[in-house]
C-alpha cells in the first residue's frame, strides 16, 4: 500500500496531500530511510514523521483501503513515542 493512502487511511494525516508534501520535504522515514509518497508500506514497518516541531513513530500493524473511524485506529498503527523537536536555539 501507498504511503500517502495509508497515513491518511489510519488517519495519522488528514489529508494525502498533506502526506505527500512531508515526504517531499524529507519529513518521513519508513525503517530509517526517506520515504516518498508511493513507497510501499507493510506490517512491522515504522515510521517516523515530523510535522512542524512534532516527531511521532508508528509500528505498521495492519494495512486498511478505506480511511477508519477513531476508535479503530490502533489496530492499524500503534504510536511507539512522540516528542517536540527542540529547536535550534536551544543547542
Amino acid at each position: 500500500m501507498r504511503l500517502d493512502k495509508y497515513l491518511k487511511n489510519v488517519g495519522i494525516v488528514k489529508r494525502r496531500t498533506l502526506a505527500k508534501r512531508l515526504s517531499d520535504e524529507g519529513n518521513i522515514q519508513i525503517d530509517g530511510r526517506r520515504a516518498k509518497p508511493s513507497s510501499e508500506v507493510k506490517p512491522g514497518n515504522r515510521i517516523r514523521i515530523q510535522i512542524g516541531m512534532q516527531i511521532a513513530d508508528y509500528e505498521v500493524l495492519a494495512l486498511v483501503e478505506r480511511p477508519v473511524p477513531k476508535a479503530d485506529r490502533d489496530t492499524y498503527a500503534r504510536l511507539l513515542h512522540s516528542e517536540r523537536a527542540r529547536p535550534l536555539g536551544d543547542l
